[in-house]
């Protein structure tokens, strides 16, 4: 098998896995309201099931209808009445060769009354700072019945056909709760040392087995790691999970944090990849169970850390919502095919904090499969695109997948556009995956591409394409203030592509997602000392919530300096003047400043194209400046219309 442990097959409880690649829970939102299984939600499963994943652990089911559910459309195994639908979701992935497995949960303080109706309920009275709700300390009659319900979750499971379950007790969930001492505070037998704090999971544990029997997985999430004062650690979950194995779990599933620290269990590009890996290590050599470990993995780190005895599969969870085909483009020897994950999280987290259903920034098809399928089409046309950025290079790929005759012409001498300086710092690597993956991509798709190459609308007139995509970007704004024209008065591009030096005192002026960024660069990697300044009373504002809180510890731990309600009115000898929403001038001293104050479509250029061919479509930063997830939404629906 192209001799990679990843693909190596493995016993896990019950199940012989043909793999050791996972597809780990993840809420998509495409249940039901009533948390019933859905057609999108089996073809979503069932893309990832065919794309060759060894597992797949169905995202966390909600298991009664009192206090347990924690998301809107949340999947649910609380009736008997779910068990139909669930029922064809298990067939479906294991009609793939998949094993599956579903994850029950409670929500425990980690939930809202906007989402069932009543009060949490917890081990204590210890509201989620994240979510600000107080929940009410369980009773023990309470407990026994949550025990029961976790119980007959897990009969109803098996009784639809999964191979086993997984006990949610990670991420500050119920049984993470009762497991902490962050959020454990009880005095009777469920709380005060970890054996106490223990011993709700342990008890669930034995009544899950007394309903299924031996012949049934049972596995256990747990965070080995909270990341907050007083939270759980390495010190007691190594432990803990020797007490898991005991009590006859068949693996564990390593992970990390609490909705407080979110953005270490989702990380962003502001994350390092992999950071979990010591933890899932640190518990393994606890246990001689299979341990399952997670974190922003590709399959070479995966591999590494298979082979190194870290851990004995690994999840792979935005990526196979990125790409499906992943394990197969291993199996394959395709590695360059794989489309990357660049952890940005516009479709799969910040659509969830919305109520929104499961996307992606990079696979428009995530969720919604059957509707964004790249088929043949009718008839082969020939296509030109205007533009090489994101939205241009994909916009040309699909076309060229379904047939069509594609040239993209692209006025650099490279493609990507914005993205180029966008992907230089560091901590911005993913991007300049996605970069590569495209460029690949487009090549390998036959497209016929021209660099250097300046478009106007007399070469359109005389190529006579059936269709014209018109993909030409955006421009930086300027504001229009005195002394803007200063020689050390420059972009965002002119410091990441090295076009202009700058000086020890550094202003950037604009507190959005591209002015954080250059600041954290200029900080971080040249070394600079720099100041931001926002004229709204956010930095951030609009941007995901989560890589915000990642991105603002960065900031705060490079030691930026960050003014909000600021407004640029001046560039200076010295630096620049701006003004206060109390109508007081500030000055700030500074040897270069940067400008970052936002994109401004070019609208104009894209009126000298229109109505030059039969089929025009108009996509990416030229309709508006936005981000990647729109320029791959604009390219699909353009591409896969004609």
């Amino acid at each position: 098998m192209n001799g990679w442990k990843l693909l190596d097959p493995i016993v896990v409880g019950t199940m012989f896995l043909k793999n050791r690649i996972v597809m780990p829970p993840m809420c998509s939102r495409l249940a039901a309201p009533d948390g019933s299984v859905t057609p999108r939600m089996i073809d979503y499963y069932s893309e990832r099931a065919k794309g060759g994943v060894g597992l797949i652990i169905v995202e966390y089911a909600y298991i009664d209808e009192k206090e347990s559910r924690a998301a809107i459309s949340q999947l649910g195994v609380h009736s008997d009445h779910m068990i139909t639908g669930l029922g064809e979701l298990a067939e479906a992935i294991k009609n793939h060769g998949a094993g599956a497995v579903l994850q029950i949960c409670h929500a425990g303080r980690q939930t809202t009354p906007a989402m069932m109706g009543k009060q949490p309920v917890a081990p204590s009275a210890v509201p989620c700072k994240f979510l600000g709700v107080m929940p009410r300390e369980l009773t023990l009659c309470e407990i026994e019945e949550i025990q029961d319900a976790f119980a007959e979750a897990s009969r109803r499971a098996k009784q639809a056909g999964f191979d086993g379950v997984e006990l949610h007790g990670a991420h500050g969930y119920l049984m993470d709760q009762f497991l902490s001492p962050y959020t454990n505070k009880r005095s009777d037998k469920y709380g005060g040392s970890l054996e106490n704090r223990a011993l709700f999971a342990l008890e669930t544990i034995c009544k899950v087995r007394e309903k299924v029997g031996s012949q049934f997985t049972l596995g256990y999430r747990m965070s080995a790691d909270e990341y907050v004062s007083g939270g759980l650690t390495l010190q007691e979950t190594d432990r803990f999970a020797k007490m898991l194995e005991d009590a006859g779990v068949d693996y564990v599933h390593v992970s990390a944090g609490i909705y407080e620290t979110i953005h270490k269990l989702i990380p962003t590009q502001y994350i390092e990849r992999v950071h979990l890996l010591p933890l899932a290590d640190g518990i393994k050599k606890s246990v001689s169970l299979p341990v399952i470990t997670v974190g922003s993995f590709d399959v070479e780190t995966a591999e590494r850390a298979l082979k190194d005895g870290k851990a004995d599969l690994v999840s792979f969870g935005r990526a196979l919502i990125a790409d499906p085909e992943l394990p197969r483009k291993l199996v394959e020897g395709r590695i360059e095919d794989i489309r990357p994950c660049i952890r940005g999280n516009e479709g799969c987290i910040s659509r969830f904090f919305l109520g929104h259903t499961m996307r992606c920034e990079v696979n428009p098809a995530a969720g919604r499969e059957c509707e964004f399928t790249v088929s043949p089409a009718p008839r082969k046309k020939r296509v030109l695109v205007i533009g090489g950025g994101v939205a241009g290079m994909e916009a040309a790929r699909v076309a060229a997948v379904r047939g069509h005759e594609v040239t993209l012409i692209e006025k650099e001498g490279k493609l990507g556009g914005h993205s180029v300086e966008a992907s230089v710092p560091k901590f911005k690597e993913d991007i300049k995956r996605l970069i590569n993956w495209l460029s690949t991509q487009v090549s390998k798709a036959g497209v016929k591409i021209e660099l250097n190459k300046e478009a106007t609308p007399e070469m359109v007139k005389e190529l006579k394409p059936d269709v014209l995509i018109i993909a030409v970007g955006s421009d930086y704004i300027t504001p229009a203030v005195q002394g803007i024209d200063k020689p050390w008065v420059v972009t965002s591009a002119d410091v990441f592509l090295g076009r202009k030096t700058v000086g020890e005192r550094v202003v950037v002026v604009g507190g959005g997602l591209v002015g954080c960024e250059t600041a954290l660069f200029i900080a971080e990697e040249l070394r600079k000392r720099v100041a931001i300044v926002e004229m709204l009373d956010e930095i951030l504002v609009g941007v995901e919530p989560v890589g915000v809180m990642a991105l603002k510890e960065r900031l705060g731990k490079a030691g930026i300096t960050i003014h909000t309600g600021w407004r640029l009115e001046e560039v200076t000898e010295n630096g620049i003047v701006c003004m206060d929403k109390t109508w007081c001038r500030h000055a700030i001293e500074a040897d270069t400043v940067v400008l970052a104050v936002g994109l401004s479509a070019r609208k104009n250029t894209v009126k000298k194209f229109e109505g030059l061919a039969p089929e025009v479509y108009v996509i990416g930063d030229c309709v508006q400046a936005r981000k990647i997830y729109n320029a791959f939404e604009d390219a699909w629906r353009a591409a896969l219309t004609i």
